[in-house]
């Protein structure tokens, strides 16, 4: 029996192109692949340390996840009602409500139609002003940004990246660096240069479902949000029923407007996400699914009746592809036992979130305490001149439900950028830095490192029948 292309086991064809020169058009101190939650504040951390940060980022504009992937709300930034998530990324909510993109934190039931929901605190924004806001804080900070420009390989030396190719719109060319992040979400680069993944090739297509995000205008938000939870889980379950819902969810973030809504109600499973004709039938099908959700909200859930599509999420939202070995793998149980480390760079609230990627269940569950990230996380195993940021960091699969969420993105990409342009003032690799410098510096520059609760603060967490989708 042969396997189909691009199943493992099979070899395929190969064609040998011709060794060429590419110009260097640029060298920058940090190079950051790249510009979603993560990616953005790796560079701007970097930059505002002093190093000449290039920020590289295949689509037209930044976000990432947060933009083109239209997850219009921000979650991590709290544990129950004690904020957790500083510096950069909170930086950025406080800008989103100058420019009127968001009106700030409010309550919030994650899968309240669901089994298990779990009350948060979430900043909902709208992704267009956030794209505009993302354009000024780099040039603010002298970022140099290349978009439409992909990062396609490293450049190694005696196990050591020492810069990056990149494929742009008029060629490829070559940009050396002392530090490269990666924050490619799929590891792509420090993958590419020989690290070991904590996720296996053979079980790539039994990852976390991917989501195709819409947002609807003409919504009664106020109604919705109004029906008892029994009768959304009724409504969800009849949804999934007829086959017009992926699953039984009625996810809903009001946009600052008032009469927008994102709605995440799709759900595509057993595909790669790191995989372009995987993605390419995921996209499709995203969109397909959507379509027949919309159907079913303007005829069954009220507050849909004059519901419209006003917009498609650029590209498909993708939960989980590679994650790396790195020099500490963070655990399910450091998590849920809010485990503080010695070398912590940044605090999670969770919940840990975990969506089934052969079914429809879906686990959440709050950590009894903030826990911290290890900057050991950052570093790939056995790779110099490198750190890595956001959902590609190193981490067991349950962790990373806890750990993707934006916010603790945004955190673990400042401290990436902090610590690569304090790597090239030492003129070291990251790996030599000492933990607590780096933390200094991360709190000067208004970063959450230590758990607030250390510091003799108190939190309450009220019921999930306090605050409504």
């Amino acid at each position: 029996m042969t396997s189909a292309p691009g199943e493992p086991g099979l070899q395929p064809p190969k064609v040998t192109l011709p060794a060429r020169d590419l110009p260097v058009r640029s060298h920058a101190d940090v190079v950051v692949a790249g510009g979603g939650p993560a990616g953005f504040c790796a560079a701007v951390a970097a930059a505002r340390s002093g190093a000449h940060a290039v920020l590289v980022e295949r689509a037209p504009f930044l976000g990432g996840t947060a933009t083109g992937a239209m997850v219009a709300s921000f979650m991590g930034f709290y544990w129950r009602d004690l904020r957790v998530g500083g510096g950069i990324g909170y930086e950025v909510t406080r800008r989103l409500i100058e420019a009127g993109g968001a009106t700030g934190f409010g309550p919030y039931v994650l899968a309240e139609a669901g089994e298990n929901p779990a009350k948060v605190r979430t900043f909902p924004f709208d992704p267009e002003i956030l794209k505009i806001v993302l354009d000024e804080l780099c040039g603010e900070a002298g970022v140099e940004v290349l978009l439409h420009t992909q990062a396609v390989e490293p450049m190694l030396r005696d196990g050591a990246l020492t810069g990056v190719i990149l494929q742009g719109i008029d060629g490829a060319e070559a940009v050396p660096a002392h530090v490269v992040v990666d924050a490619t979400a799929n590891a792509t680069l420090v993958r590419r240069a020989g690290c070991a993944t904590q996720n296996s090739p053979d079980q790539r297509r039994e990852r976390q479902p991917m989501t195709m995000m819409a947002r609807l205008s003409a919504v009664d938000v106020q109604r919705f949000r109004s029906l008892p939870r029994q009768e959304k889980r009724a409504l969800a379950r009849r949804g999934v029923e007829s086959g017009e819902l992926a699953l039984q969810l009625l996810s809903m973030v009001g946009s600052p407007a008032g009469e927008d809504g994102f709605v995440m109600v799709t759900r595509v499973s057993g595909l790669d996400g790191s995989d372009s004709r995987d993605l390419t039938r995921a996209e499709v099908e995203g969109r397909r699914q959507v379509r027949a959700a919309v159907g079913f909200l303007r005829r069954e859930v009220p507050g849909f009746e004059r519901a419209y599509l006003s917009a498609l999420a650029p590209w498909i939202g993708v939960r989980e592809t590679w994650r790396i070995a790195g020099d500490y793998v963070l655990t399910e149980q450091d998590v849920m036992s809010g485990r503080q480390f010695p070398d912590a760079i940044a605090q999670g609230g969770g919940p840990l979130d975990v969506h089934d990627g052969n079914g429809a269940g879906l686990i959440l569950k709050e950590p009894p305490a903030p826990f911290s990230v290890p900057y050991r996380c950052l570093l790939p195993r056995e790779l110099d001149g490198t750190l890595v940021a956001g959902r590609c960091a190193s981490a067991t699969q349950t962790a990373m439900g806890a750990m993707r969420h934006m916010g603790t993105a945004m955190a673990t990409g400042h401290a990436a950028g902090t610590a690569a342009a304090l790597a090239v003032e030492h003129g070291a690799s990251p790996r030599d830095l000492p933990a607590e410098e780096l933390a200094g510096l991360l709190i000067d520059q208004g970063a959450i490192v230590r758990s607030p609760l250390l510091d003799g603060r108190k939190s309450t967490s009220g019921g999930i029948d306090d605050c409504q989708q």
